[in-house]
């Protein structure tokens, strides 16, 4: 009942944490967290291209909604997606989370705030689970409660619901539920064979495999390890076998449960477009740990925020903090927790991520982007979740050092020595921000490198939440090495601070905003209402003036998404519209050469109607026919009558040799559309008589996953479906099936074999996900059978690593009751 009690009390502390560091939500709870009146600054663009807004508002709330509207529809996931690049997989798209069971709650509530209170829901769970891998390690209440706080509130995530990653922190709170699974199956714990699997699976299925891949790593390097180490009993070889087997089955397990989501992911991989395809760009560019970052240690503001950023990269992705108590609390813990092997295990985790997190410089993160699974990871610094979780636990561990000063020389010497420590960095801070000299350039300088380090040390000195919290945590050593019996005392006081200072910087981190920002109509949004063509059409517009958001809530669909996830063939075609702006190309500042005859092909063939731009345009689409103003700038809309309609009819098929290379592509600009269609074969060949003139059809989209498309015929023909071809899509004329091949490189084709009236349907079943759920059955089927299994519970010389503290990792007298 004591650890019941303590176990509740720790709940409780977290929630406060939390609830105080999301304050200004909690006051306006219906709030996007979002800076809607700042760009931020980002290296990986091209200075002035980010636009106000973050990834929640660029990439995940149009997402959200979308799919929040046809759950509504009768709890419907589409498993296609028909917005942008002229569609895409919906079930095989990597990051579309669809199969991860908590965001059906938010899809539930439709509101735009859902996502963000799912993420605090998620910081909670995380700051549980830490707090339970803290005692499961053998800390008390104090300590576990450290644990809990500094993953829940650590500053590098927080930073990463601040920038809109809300899946990165879901799957990445799943992290110390994980190792939390893997140390009670290491004893022989039923619950461990259920926990590691589910945590690694939800990891997994969260909307970004980045940090499940990551979480995946790190148990490997675990189990290999424990196989290692069993080599040195005996019997040595059979012991590291059965060792490593159960390692295997429970990743293995973890990985079949998210089988629903990589195995359509792996049928739909040849089709889709490389890492450096998509308009985002790719390659982890700047995003690493810099020789800057370590200033970060000391104050998570010593770089500035994200609007001012001075360091390379951008604030959001490698932050390197975790708040100053918490920091000392870490180094005491790693200096004086008396399970060394356990101390080493930890660190070695935190060491291993802080080392990738640095970039492919150090090597290990070019080791890591070679591993089968892992060529689409793009940021190394994510690895820092993983940091986070080691960091957690080792500040738990100080926590616990503290709270057991019995040695009273002992004690005053660590406190002289932090004394000291705190007195030698003050006066390097003092005399760095001494120095008269101004910001200089993001380069690799020694000169802008000590530029930036003299402007974080006077950001530092003046930072009074840091000056406070190393004063506080001084009086707490101090207290605890002039009274040591009060050492509980002064280890819940750390603690206290420790959380102060966390839930201050999220605090004064998260940013809000009213959706209405966001989401109400804009100048440019009632300019294109009112010149909007009739039926289904296109629009080619930049993100930052006419948005994913944007588009959703008018009913409009563009050409592009501000998504990586893109079918190969239609990028391929698209990519001839970037230049028309004089886009540069992704995450580079070159500006792409123009093919003006391309362009003009994949504005016809992609269906767009309207062209919006603040800027002249370098080929001639149409007049003018609406304008508008957006922060100042004018916005001209532009008609594009040369549009093709989303579905017609014409008559022949021109046979192109190597079509399934790509030659058709160079063939666009050399035919006639509404004569012929460029195919690999002709599906009419052999069918005598006249063919079917150019007819336009009616498009009508029922759902994602159903269209119907009615025209009526005189003759055969080759009906031409404006949206991109994939394997899974299926047809039927007038209830017969037929054929659904790809023309004009990109496209559907059906044919229609005779006159009459038509009605055509095209239905999509995602490739893989029948055997994908299979395997996700059967997964969860071999778990459930497992963990019903009677387990034995391992001795303490069964555990190579030594994680537990003597006792199976029970808690130390006197700290049941937290």
């Amino acid at each position: 009942m004591g650890r019941i009690v303590g176990g509740a009390g720790v709940a409780a502390i977290l929630a406060a944490a939390l609830l105080l560091g999301f304050s200004g939500l909690v006051a306006a709870p219906g709030s996007l967290i979002v800076d809607g009146e700042r760009p931020w600054v980002d290296e990986g663009h091209p200075p002035g291209s980010r636009p106000i807004g973050n990834d929640l508002t660029a990439l995940f709330l149009p997402r959200h909604l979308w799919q929040s509207w046809w759950w509504h529809q009768g709890a419907r996931i589409p498993r296609w997606d028909p917005r942008g690049f002229a569609g895409r997989p919906n079930a095989g798209n990597p990051q579309a989370g669809i199969w991860y069971p908590p965001t059906w709650l938010s899809w539930t509530s439709g509101s735009p705030a859902a996502p963000g209170w799912l993420t605090v829901a998620h910081l909670f769970w995380a700051g549980l689970g830490a707090a339970a891998l803290g005692r499961a390690v053998g800390l008390g209440g104090a300590g576990a409660t450290a644990a809990g706080a500094v993953f829940m509130v650590n500053p590098y995530v927080i930073a990463q619901v601040c920038e809109g990653h809300l899946p990165h922190v879901w799957a990445a709170s799943w992290m110390p539920w994980a190792f939390l699974g893997a140390v009670r199956m290491r004893r022989g714990e039923r619950i461990g064979r259920v926990l590691l699997p589910t945590s690694l699976a939800m990891a997994l299925l969260a909307g970004h495999p980045q940090e499940g891949l990551y979480l995946a790593l790190a148990l490997g390097a675990w189990a290999a390890a424990d196989g290692l180490a069993a080599l040195r009993g005996r019997p040595g070889p059979m012991r590291s076998g059965q060792v490593v087997a159960r390692w295997g089955i429970a990743l293995g397990l973890g990985v079949g449960l998210a089988a629903v989501d990589w195995v359509p992911a792996l049928a739909a991989r040849p089709w889709v477009a490389g890492p450096l395809g998509g308009e985002g760009g790719g390659g982890s560019g700047p995003y690493h740990l810099h020789g800057s970052n370590a200033w970060q240690l000391l104050s998570p503001r010593a770089l500035g925020g994200p609007s001012d950023y001075l360091g390379r990269g951008n604030w959001w992705e490698s932050l390197c903090s975790i708040g100053w108590a918490p920091l000392v609390l870490l180094a005491v813990g790693v200096a004086g927790f008396p399970e060394r092997r356990a101390v080493l295990g930890w660190c070695a985790l935190l060491g291993g991520s802080l080392v990738h997190a640095a970039g492919e410089g150090l090597g290990l993160a070019a080791i890591v982007g070679g591993l089968p699974g892992f060529e689409g990871v793009r940021v190394p610094a994510r690895s820092l979740f993983l940091a986070a979780t080691a960091a957690a636990v080792l500040a738990g561990m100080g926590v616990e050092v503290v709270s057991r000063t019995i040695d009273r020389p002992r004690a005053v010497r660590r406190a002289r020595r932090y004394g000291a420590t705190v007195a030698l960095i003050a006066l390097a801070v003092a005399l760095a921000a001494a120095l008269p000299i101004e910001r200089g350039s993001h380069d690799d300088s020694i000169r802008s490198l000590a530029i930036r380090s003299a402007m974080a040390c006077r950001r530092i000195a003046g930072d009074g939440l840091t000056v406070s919290s190393a004063l506080a945590t001084g009086i707490a050593l101090v207290w605890a090495a002039i009274r040591p019996a009060e050492g509980r005392e002064a280890a819940w006081f750390l603690v206290g601070v420790a959380i102060v200072e966390l839930a201050a910087t999220a605090a004064m981190a998260v940013p809000l905003c009213p959706p209405e920002r966001f989401l109400s109509p804009d100048a440019v949004s009632r300019a294109i209402a009112r010149v909007r063509p009739p039926g289904a059409f296109r629009v080619r517009a930049l993100d930052r003036i006419y948005s994913d958001l944007d588009a959703w809530r008018d009913g409009v669909e563009k050409t592009n998404l501000n998504d990586l996830f893109q079918l190969r063939r239609p990028a391929e075609l698209y990519r001839a519209l970037y230049p028309i702006f004089d886009e540069p190309g992704p995450r580079s500042g070159t500006p792409r050469t123009l093919d003006p005859r391309l362009a003009r092909e994949a504005l016809d063939r992609l269906g767009v109607g309207l062209v919006v731009t603040d800027r002249p345009v370098r080929l001639p689409v149409g007049p003018v026919v609406a304008s508008a103003s957006r922060g100042g700038e004018p916005i001209s809309i532009r008609a594009h009558p040369g549009a093709l309609p989303r579905a017609y009819v014409v008559p022949d098929a021109e046979v192109v040799p190597g079509e399934e290379e790509g030659a058709a592509l160079d063939r666009l600009a050399d035919v006639d559309p509404i004569a012929v269609v460029l195919m690999g074969l002709d599906p009419l060949a052999g069918l005598e008589g006249p063919r079917q003139p150019f007819t336009p059809a009616r498009f009508e989209a029922v759902d994602p996953d159903l269209v119907v498309v009615r025209v009526a015929t005189e003759a055969p023909g080759l009906l031409v479906v404006l949206d991109a071809w994939m394997p899974g899509w299926s047809a039927s004329v007038d209830g017969e099936p037929a054929p659904v091949c790809r023309g004009d490189h990109a496209f559907r084709v059906v044919p229609i074999t005779r006159g009459g009236s038509h009605e055509v349907v095209l239905t999509y079943r995602a490739p893989g996900l029948g055997i994908g759920s299979a395997i996700t059955a059967a997964s969860l089927a071999v778990m459930l059978a497992g963990a019903a299994r009677r387990g034995t519970r391992k001795s303490r010389g069964d555990d190579p690593l030594g994680l537990p503290l003597s006792g199976g990792g029970r808690p130390p007298p006197g700290e049941e009751a937290g």
